[in-house]
């Protein structure tokens, strides 16, 4: 995958700023900033399945199965 780096500016409050740089300090608080909305923002789609976004991919257990002697064939 091919990934391109953008320029942009985003306004922080002095104290989020205060906190990045002394957790990544001035060099890098674009890099902690995009491991953060990396790691936040797409979690949650790793683990969901398929199952429940249709009604007829839910799931079933045994008891919504029909007996087929039930039927005359």
């Amino acid at each position: 995958m091919l990934m391109f780096m953008l320029r942009t500016t985003i306004l922080l409050r002095e104290d989020l700023y205060n906190a990045l740089v002394r957790a990544f300090g001035k060099r890098n608080i674009s890099k902690g900033i995009n491991e953060y909305l990396l790691e936040h923002m797409f979690k949650e789609r790793k683990n969901k399945s398929m199952f429940g976004a249709d009604p007829w991919l839910k799931k079933t257990d045994l008891s919504d199965l029909r007996d087929h002697s039930e039927h005359n064939f």
